[in-house]
């Protein structure tokens, strides 16, 4: 590792503008694939069944709760690692890391647990029609209890990602979109000797996807655990850098949840069509949240070393480029709306 960085970046020293236009473009690639396969995941639900697309509606905000979680929790390791590596204690920064496949184990038992008891009430509360409610618990409960291979792959990514390794995650995170897209139309379907599974298959795709992803960053991502008495002393630091990003992401699920409830009064489309609507509003996001995670250890490096105001210039040039970006999305949204 190169002073905080791979690839030959130099987290200290090399210009802030090529380390984020070096690190940013493949997360922006693997986060726009991942909002494409919500795009086509929800094409192949909606030519199935208009119950199953609402369904897939009135889950996503417990999907996206899920995803606070997980990756609240590795930017957290993600920000510890990086610190430690700007003191010149890499033996801490690789404990850290050793910590995740724990923490994302124990995440996903009790996120299980928990979903799984309590969907079926979660689906009355979201919809008045049985069948949706009936397609809410199945494709649900599939998605959140064998959600383990989401846990692990966003741990083991932000563990990457903490060193500048971005190739690889979004390498992962390519091929588990791609593995969701081509199981989709088989599984909901049926092709040759596939029996058509409908809303399950395409909740059995999803989870799929999520194990190949994690299975392709386990090889770099994962590390030895340390002592349990270590956790003692770096869970409490991890939670204290991540829990704020795993607050702003649950407020934001619930802000989703309660929209849910307004066009619940009107009709099942209307929760469709809101569903539709953020899938298609995260292409805008994109290269905000790609740049939000490209400056994490960036910046946590550079304050652990002591270069305060190299990290203020980050910051600075971090929002001048997502504002001019996101600039960019406004105008084309208002110009081409349709």
């Amino acid at each position: 590792m190169k002073a905080g960085g791979q690839n030959g970046i130099n987290f200290g020293t090399d210009h802030v503008f090529r380390i984020l236009l070096r690190l940013a473009p493949p997360v922006m690639l693997a986060q726009l694939i991942q909002a494409l396969y919500n795009i086509v995941d929800s094409y192949f639900v909606g030519r199935y069944s208009d119950t199953g697309l609402t369904a897939l509606s009135i889950i996503y905000p417990l999907q996206l709760l899920m995803i606070a979680l997980a990756v609240g929790t590795g930017v957290g390791i993600n920000t510890l690692m990086a610190h430690f590596m700007g003191v010149g204690e890499p033996e801490k920064s690789r404990e850290t890391a050793g910590t995740g496949a724990l923490l994302a184990f124990v995440m996903w038992v009790l996120f299980a647990g928990v979903c799984w008891c309590i969907m079926p009430g979660y689906a009355r509360m979201s919809t008045d029609s049985p069948a949706v409610a009936q397609d809410v618990v199945t494709y649900g409960r599939i998605v959140c209890v064998c959600s383990f291979g989401l846990f692990f792959e966003s741990i083991w990514t932000k563990v990457l990602q903490a060193g500048g390794a971005m190739k690889l995650p979004m390498a992962a995170q390519i091929v588990g979109a791609l593995v969701n897209i081509v199981l989709d139309p088989i599984l909901i379907f049926g092709i040759g000797p596939v029996p058509e599974l409908g809303i399950a298959g395409a909740a059995i795709a999803t989870v799929l996807g999520q194990c190949a992803a994690a299975c392709i960053v386990m090889p770099r991502g994962f590390r030895k655990s340390p002592p349990l008495s270590a956790y003692r002393r770096y869970v409490p630091r991890i939670y204290q850098v991540g829990f704020p990003n795993i607050l702003m992401q649950t407020a934001y699920t619930f802000y989703i949840l309660g929209l849910n409830l307004i066009p619940k009064g009107f009709s099942d489309q209307a929760v469709t069509a809101l569903g539709l609507y953020y899938k298609w509003q995260t292409f805008f996001f994109i290269p905000l949240g790609a740049m939000q995670t490209c400056i994490v250890p960036v910046l946590s490096y550079n304050f652990g070393a002591g270069l305060y105001a190299r990290c203020r210039r980050t910051l600075r040039d971090a929002v001048l480029m997502g504002l001019a970006l996101m600039a960019l999305g406004t105008i084309s949204f208002a110009l081409f709306p349709e």
